[in-house]
């Protein structure tokens, strides 16, 4: 009897290492599973994305850019054509002469 308890042991024994010894295929870790998950999504979504993207692009405009200081030649326009009192004493002296100036030339007006 002890022949085959013992028997049974090692081959029990064995099974258990040669199953421990497998690399599982099936389980992925959470951040594997997560990657793989995204890249058959994308892989399935591709043409609807890209689609989407062209869509996007005709509706929606871009701001133009420019390298450098080269590609802005125009110059800035002024929007105010006025000065009004506050503008003129809480200016400094220099910028307030610089104002009373424009405003004898006739380039802007003076409002109270």
């Amino acid at each position: 009897m002890t022949r085959i308890k013992e028997n049974a042991e090692t081959e029990t024994n064995a099974v258990i290492t040669a199953t421990e010894e497998k690399p599982k295929k099936g389980k992925l870790s959470t951040a594997e599973a997560r990657r793989e998950y995204q890249r058959r999504y994308y892989q399935m979504h591709k043409e609807k994305a890209k689609e989407y993207q062209r869509q996007y692009n005709l509706t929606h405009k871009k701001k133009a850019r420019g390298r450098g200081k080269s590609s802005f030649d125009a110059p800035r326009e002024v929007l105010r054509s006025t000065f009004n009192t506050g503008d003129l004493m809480h200016s400094p002296v220099e910028k307030t002469l610089k104002m009373l100036q424009k405003i004898i030339d006739g380039e802007r007006l003076f409002t109270m």
